[in-house]
């Protein structure tokens, strides 16, 4: 059986040896689920990484201080 839930849905009503279609999709439900939480989880940064940022910002004409103070934020 192949292991990619993309394929498996796709050729599930061909399959003459198919998994019960709640399987499969609880299944591609659990999947959407791993991905949608490794899209919402906040990048982190070490404290040097901020460091050299924060410098950065520092160092740049307003309109850029501005923006990158954005990224900051929402890192912290």
């Amino acid at each position: 059986m192949n292991s990619d839930i993309v394929t498996r849905l796709r050729r599930w009503t061909h399959a003459v040896n198919a998994a019960p279609a709640s399987d499969l999709m609880d299944e591609a439900a659990d999947e959407i689920e791993r991905l949608r939480l490794e899209l919402f989880i906040r990048p982190t940064l070490t404290d040097a990484e901020r460091e050299v940022i924060e410098w950065a910002v520092r160092a740049m004409r307003p309109e850029c201080r501005a923006v990158l103070q954005k990224l900051l934020d929402r890192t912290k």
